[in-house]
């Protein structure tokens, strides 16, 4: 059997407890394919750790300014936007103001778009009313039919069937609700296939293989959390630590064991020294090879947290692959900017509108939009479902004549 070459430490003279696995492994040339590998999750997971922490961190700045800054805007705006829909409303039934059918016609579907608007950021039974007065349909029976109409196309889209209990549910649950359906439909489908196809030798092996590597996978971890828990035991005697000391690092092993967070692990058995740089420098490839499967799995949760702490944010900042809160920043800067130049306008128009000539221009020049934007309309429906994730979509089902 050939001896293991012991590999030199760039950290013999410095204590252990000061230094972190990223540190030592940092300045350690790996040997292997496994270590390099093992090296490479190790600073990934660190990375994407610093990123996590950065975004939560950032978070509560973020909601600080949307608080503070954002929404007393869009309050203000919304108020100078009722405030034009009552003078609209006032206007139309002024003589000699609006003169002729198509004038009114065009001030009518101003109207009706401005309150439905509103009545989409949020209902109000007087904005309601005024948009009923309008329209040949009212508000909520309109609503039934827009809900009716997008369930209509999400069933399509999934092959499924949903309830009709979807009165106050909106496109985004409708779709997530179809998903998660079509996603459990599909699941069942493969179980009620893989149960009655016979498993070949060489897949009940395989799968045989899979269950030992994952039991020495969860042994390997569990090993290091006995080490821990053993050493730090407040009943064993220790010169370097004092009780209250091993009853903090206690509740950290126990957090980050409950987590399967073997960095973690590792950095507190080098921060107590019951492991050093050699260990982690030198580790067997079998072991290095359970530990790469654990970092893997904690890898793919960071990312995971990651891209659900960024989803809010990609609405501000959409075509940025790599946002950072100096992004989003920037981002809120121009939203805030574009809703005072709103109010400023706002402010224009009300005093403006209230002369009927100025009104009658604005009138003349306003153009009504009589079609059904398909485009837009796919667009949304795609924007909804990139939000969501990706899908398996089903052949579209065929109809019963």
């Amino acid at each position: 059997m050939s001896r293991i070459h012991r590999q030199e430490s760039l950290f013999d003279s410095v204590d252990s407890s000061e230094l972190t696995v990223t540190d030592v492994l940092t300045h350690a040339k790996p040997q292997t394919k496994q270590q390099a590998t093992f090296q490479r999750l190790i600073r990934q997971i660190d990375e994407q750790r610093a990123q996590v922490a950065e975004w939560h961190t950032y978070s509560e700045r973020y909601n600080q300014r949307v608080d503070s800054e954002l929404m007393p805007l869009f309050a203000q705006l919304r108020e100078k936007r009722i405030a034009m829909l009552h003078l609209l409303d006032t206007q139309f039934h002024q003589r000699k103001v609006i003169g002729g059918k198509q004038q009114r016609a065009k001030l009518c579907d101003i109207i009706l778009n401005l309150a439905n608007e509103l009545l989409l950021e949020q209902r109000d039974e007087e904005i309601v009313a005024l948009y009923d007065k309008y329209s040949d349909l009212s508000y909520d029976d309109q609503a039934d039919i827009d809900k009716a109409i997008s369930q209509d196309i999400v069933e399509e889209l999934f092959g499924v069937h949903l309830d009709n209990d979807n009165a106050d549910v909106s496109m985004e649950e409708m779709l997530a609700k179809a998903m998660h359906q079509r996603q459990e439909e599909e699941a069942r489908n493969k179980a009620g296939s893989g149960s009655r196809r016979r498993k070949s030798a060489k897949q009940a092996a395989a799968e045989e293989k899979r269950a030992a590597a994952k039991k020495e996978i969860s042994q390997s971890v569990r090993e290091i959390y006995r080490k821990l828990a053993s050493s730090l035991h407040p009943d064993r005697a220790s010169t370097a630590l004092t009780v209250d000391e091993k009853t903090i690092l206690m509740q950290r092993v126990n957090q980050a064991y409950d987590r399967s967070d073997l960095l973690e692990l590792l950095n507190i058995q080098l921060e107590i020294e019951q492991i050093d740089t050699n260990y982690l420098t030198n580790l067997p490839d079998e072991r290095i090879e359970h530990y790469i499967q654990v970092l893997r799995e904690q890898l793919a949760e960071l990312k995971t947290e990651l891209a659900s702490l960024l989803m809010p944010y990609r609405q501000l900042v959409p075509y940025t692959q790599k946002i950072r809160p100096s992004h989003v920043d920037k981002a809120m800067d121009a939203e805030i900017t574009r809703l005072e130049m709103d109010l400023r306008q706002a402010d224009i128009d009300l005093i403006a509108f209230q002369d009927a000539k100025q009104l009658a221009t604005f009138i003349r020049h306003y153009q009504v939009d009589n079609g059904f934007d398909e485009f837009d309309e796919l667009q949304m429906l795609d924007d909804l479902l990139g939000d969501l994730g990706n899908f398996s979509a089903p052949p579209p089902r065929r109809r019963k004549r």
